[in-house]
């Protein structure tokens, strides 16, 4: 039982280390949120609601 508990134990220390926190900085880049990767606005399904 001792056993299972340290395993246990390691297990959720290495899952708490490799996932950390997000890689994404508070500022990240949002000024081409909504458009395609040439810039143009999206279309169709893929569009962002209107407001």
């Amino acid at each position: 039982m001792k056993l299972t508990s340290i395993f246990a134990a390691i297990l959720l220390s290495l899952a708490l280390v490799a996932c950390g926190t997000p890689s994404a900085s508070e500022d990240a880049y949002q000024e081409g949120y909504g458009t395609t990767h040439e810039g143009q606005p999206a279309e169709g399904r893929n569009a962002l609601p209107e407001d």
